[in-house]
């Protein structure tokens, strides 16, 4: 073999680097595409951003009879959540025919619990949580409102 000939043959060849390099080009183009429809399908998780109690007077008479209990929850975006679950709990708040107190919002987010009962506080004050919740949405979110026993 003639290593002298070797060193002067400047010519080269190249012949299966396109090749591999179009078949890797190819590859990656499609990973691309692939992730980016996957990326695309991807949405924004919804949440109950907001619960605003918006009536409650919250005071006790010697039954433990309360006024009604207006509730706004909206969403990640702000806007009204209907068909929220409102459920009440804390001072043994139940209707007044003994059933739970829960309501569910309408087109407005607004759900009103109506007929309510609570075993008065001892003391001056106690509170009710004001739980939310919808499937989708996340974990729950609550609040909380002060009864306050005037008897």
């Amino acid at each position: 073999m003639n290593l002298n000939k070797l060193r002067m043959d400047k010519k080269g060849s190249v012949e299966g680097l396109p090749l591999q390099f179009m078949i890797m080009m190819i590859v990656a183009v499609a990973a691309v595409g692939i992730l980016s429809g996957w990326m695309a399908g991807i949405e924004t998780p919804h949440s109950i951003s907001d619960v605003e109690v918006i009536t409650a007077e919250g005071l006790a008479d010697a039954e433990g009879k309360i006024d009604d209990v207006s509730v706004r929850v909206r969403d990640q975006d702000g806007n009204p959540l209907k068909d929220a679950t409102v459920y009440l709990s804390g001072l043994g708040i139940r209707t007044s025919d003994g059933g739970k107190p829960i309501g569910y919002t309408d087109e407005n987010g607004i759900a009103t619990l109506e007929d309510l009962v609570v075993t008065p506080p001892r003391g001056a004050f106690g509170t009710v949580t004001v739980n939310v919740m919808k499937t989708g949405y996340g974990e729950h979110c609550s609040t909380e409102f002060a009864v306050i026993n005037y008897s």
